[in-house]
């Protein structure tokens, strides 16, 4: 102790305390870029590691919505001839004289019973949403219109339970006044020849039980079209969000 007390007033002596006061804040100086520098390199390291998480959801979302509009389209254009075979059936109905023959409005309804629903995938918004990642995108315009696709989502239920139901219904109700084989014969998914116990579903056309249930089915699919005309713009707007830029 006795030989630093010593320097230390030789220092003193000397006139050297402002050199290394002047070198202690130069230290100090260079400790706080050297700290400031590191998190900086922190800092940049967790953003590019966070922008490349985020492409991969961009690029995740945009394989799944864009999977979803060609389903659209796909059921879209089967409801499509769904609606023109209906609007011809339904012209039918009163008429003295039919514009087609028995084996033309089997062919027709077997159109007519053929609708779709469309049932979009929603595994990668689900997963965004549940792991907190959809409030991290930084594309604003995305987050709204994904937040606008969910509500969309859960309304689609509805339209998809009455396409269903109408169909059922229609079904029956053909199974109980008409032959469902010779309808079904025109389907692929059928190998057998038409029925030998029941030959004329002309009938129906003149059944007003039949007209309110080609009503309901012609209103729902209509309105289940109008739906999709909206979910077709919806998806193009997130697609265009989402794409490779």
């Amino acid at each position: 102790m006795k030989v630093f007390r010593r320097l230390r007033i030789e220092m003193i002596n000397k006139d050297k305390t402002k050199k290394y006061l002047k070198y202690a804040i130069g230290e100090i100086i260079l400790v706080v870029i050297g700290i400031l520098i590191a998190l900086q390199i922190n800092n940049w390291n967790e953003n590019r590691v966070e922008k490349i998480q985020e492409n991969k959801i961009l690029a995740n979302l945009h394989i799944e919505f864009d999977e979803n509009l060609k389903n659209l389209l796909f059921v879209d254009s089967i409801l499509g001839n769904t609606t023109q075979s209906i609007n011809i059936i339904f012209n039918q109905f009163g008429k003295d004289t039919l514009d087609f023959n028995e084996h033309e409005i089997d062919s027709l309804l077997s159109i007519c019973l053929n609708s779709p629903t469309w049932s979009p995938s929603d595994f990668v918004l689900n997963d965004l949403k549940n792991s907190g990642g959809l409030s991290k995108l930084h594309n604003e315009e995305l987050k709204k219109l994904l937040f606008e696709w969910s509500r969309f989502y859960s309304q689609l239920s509805e339209i998809q339970f009455q396409i269903e139901n109408t169909n059922l219904d229609l079904i029956e109700f053909i199974k109980n006044n008409a032959s469902l084989r010779n309808i079904d014969v025109f389907s692929s998914r059928f190998e057998h020849s038409s029925s030998k116990l029941f030959d004329r579903n002309t009938s129906l056309l003149s059944n007003y039980r039949f007209e309110n249930y080609i009503d309901d089915k012609y209103y729902v699919v209509n309105s289940a079209k109008k739906e999709y005309k909206d979910a077709e713009e919806l998806i193009i707007r997130i697609l265009k969000e989402t794409e490779n830029k």
